[in-house]
C-alpha cells in the first residue's frame, strides 16, 4: 500500500470512528406499513414489555388439584389516537374448526380517547383475561393463548374463502398476534397466575 493510500484509509477509519463515538444514530425501521392506496398506517400492536405474565412460556404442573387458572393482561400501542382498536382472544386456535376458531370472550374494543380532549395517549390497556386450562392430558401437553389486535378486522363470518376466521384483517390493514404458551411439566410448574 502506498503512502497516500495509507493516509486516505487512516482518514476514512478515523472519520468512521469519530461518527461512531459521537453517537451517530443508525436508521431504525419504522412501525409503518404501506397501504395499497398509497397512504401509510401504523398498525396497533401489543407492547411485549406490558404483558403479564412476562414469561410467555409458562410451565404448568401436571398434578394441579383443579384446572389451572391464569390471568393475563397486556397493553396495545397505536399511534393513531382517533381510531378504535379491537383485540380478540383465542385458546388453541384452529382455523379449520369453527369451535377451534371461536373467541374466548366477545372482542375487547378499545375506544379512542374522548375527542373533546386533546389526548396523545397512544398506549391503551386491554382488560385482563382469566383463562382456565383443561386438566393435563397426554394428547395435549401444551396450550397456546393468543391475543390478536387490529384496527381493521373482517367482521366475524364475513371473511373471504381461505382467510382464517375471526382473526384476519381486511386489505390495507394488519393484524398482530401475541402468544403465551402453557406447557405441562412433571415438576417446577405452577397452577395459577397471579
Amino acid at each position: 500500500m502506498t503512502g497516500p493510500a495509507r493516509v486516505a484509509l487512516a482518514a476514512a477509519l478515523t472519520g468512521l470512528a469519530a461518527a461512531t463515538l459521537a453517537g451517530c444514530p443508525l436508521p431504525q425501521p419504522l412501525a409503518e406499513v404501506s397501504r395499497v392506496d398509497g397512504g401509510t398506517i401504523t398498525p396497533p400492536r401489543v407492547l411485549a414489555e406490558t404483558a403479564l405474565p412476562a414469561d410467555t412460556q409458562i410451565r404448568v404442573r401436571k398434578d394441579c388439584p383443579s384446572s389451572p387458572r391464569f390471568t393475563v393482561q397486556a397493553s396495545v400501542v397505536d399511534e393513531n389516537v382517533v381510531e378504535q382498536v379491537e383485540a380478540r382472544w383465542f385458546l388453541d386456535y384452529d382455523a379449520g374448526s369453527s369451535a377451534g376458531a371461536a373467541l374466548l370472550r366477545p372482542s375487547d374494543v378499545l375506544a379512542p380517547p374522548d375527542p373533546n380532549e386533546t389526548s396523545t395517549l397512544t398506549v391503551r390497556a386491554l382488560p385482563p383475561l382469566t383463562v382456565v386450562l383443561p386438566p393435563y392430558d397426554a394428547a395435549s401437553p401444551a396450550h397456546v393463548l393468543e391475543v390478536v389486535v387490529s384496527n381493521g378486522f373482517y367482521q366475524s363470518g364475513q371473511e373471504p374463502p381461505g382467510v382464517p376466521p375471526n382473526r384476519s384483517a381486511q386489505p390495507g390493514y394488519e393484524a398482530q398476534v401475541f402468544r403465551w404458551v402453557f406447557g405441562y411439566v412433571d415438576a417446577g410448574g405452577t397452577c395459577a397466575y397471579p
